[in-house]
């Protein structure tokens, strides 16, 4: 009898701890954790995730990465709750993570990255680091952002994204965005962001923050450029350039492939079997990364991944 009850104690002993294992190491959670000091004199991105399971896809570490290479301060923000099997993914490239559900979307995210780093007295008195603004919803495909940081440099502006959108009015898509201290540090900006406030869907977000952006600061006096300039793009039809991916990987070297590519949010008016195909010959990894993550998702779009 007492070797039976050893036994049963042993074994609801151990259940018992691997259950608080799973607990703490498997389920999301909030969380503000930091694992490396800002330092205030060098470039910083605020990286806006998102993730309804709470897991981080293969591409957004190699996004991190190479986001790394051009600005040492990482801070990540998630609109959801982390498990710290994921924050173990983030730690080789992330200064700080911050992680709860919010429901301000990419601009909720920027909102508190950057009131994270200006309470870390970013930028350092008589400096001039850049702040890049960024998202997981684009799949990195360039094999480095550094010609980005040089282009917007030769163009000397304000503040710099990638691609513009005619839809509504003309403004800088916000997947990523480059500023200024100029910019960043004005009152204007602080106040822009804190405004931010919860929504119902994305599409809100972005008639509310990202589409006003460019023509407010414009109005204020900034200026402001794209990789890929908007007037250069005319002889596509629609005035979401995004929607000719083909084009715009091969004649104007997108750095960054939206991912709503890959879903019925984007009117894609090119062959998705063909840019399958481009990508494979041309940005093999994050191919790979791609093609694994649509499968995680189970898009139906996997269907054009093919030879024939």
């Amino acid at each position: 009898m007492n070797y039976t009850k050893r036994h049963i104690i042993f074994f609801l002993l151990t259940l018992s701890l691997g259950i608080s294992f799973y607990l703490d190491f498997f389920v999301p959670k909030d969380i503000s954790v930091s694992f490396a000091p800002i330092n205030p004199k060098k470039s910083t991105t605020v990286f806006a995730g998102y993730s309804s399971t709470g897991n981080i896809p293969e591409y957004v570490i190699n996004y991190l990465q190479k986001l790394k290479q051009i600005t040492p301060n990482i801070v990540y923000v998630t609109d959801n709750p982390i498990s710290k099997k994921e924050i173990l993914k983030l730690k080789p490239y992330v200064n700080h993570i911050i992680a709860t559900r919010h429901n301000e979307y990419d601009w909720g995210s920027y909102k508190r990255g950057y009131n994270f780093i200006t309470n870390k007295n970013f930028p350092a008195p008589n400096t001039s680091p850049l702040l890049i603004l960024a998202n997981d919803s684009a799949l990195p495909v360039a094999p480095s952002f550094k010609p980005i940081l040089k282009d917007m440099q030769e163009k000397q502006t304000d503040f710099y994204g990638i691609t513009a959108n005619q839809d509504g009015i003309y403004h800088i898509q916000s997947h990523f965005l480059i500023l200024t201290s100029k910019l960043y540090t004005s009152t204007e900006f602080k106040n822009y962001l804190n405004n931010v406030k919860p929504q119902t869907d994305g599409l809100m977000v972005a008639s509310l923050y990202e589409v006003p952006f460019t023509k407010y600061f414009e109005d204020k006096g900034y200026t402001h450029g794209t990789f890929i300039p908007y007037e250069n793009l005319s002889y596509l039809k629609l005035n979401d350039k995004n929607c000719y991916p083909l084009t715009l990987l091969t004649k104007h070297k997108l750095p960054l492939l939206k991912m709503r590519t890959f879903t019925s949010r984007l009117h894609v008016q090119e062959s998705r079997r063909m840019l399958f195909k481009w990508l494979k010959q041309n940005s093999h990894k994050s191919y790979k990364q791609l093609i694994r993550h649509l499968k995680q998702i189970n898009s139906p779009y996997l269907k054009d991944n093919r030879e024939d």
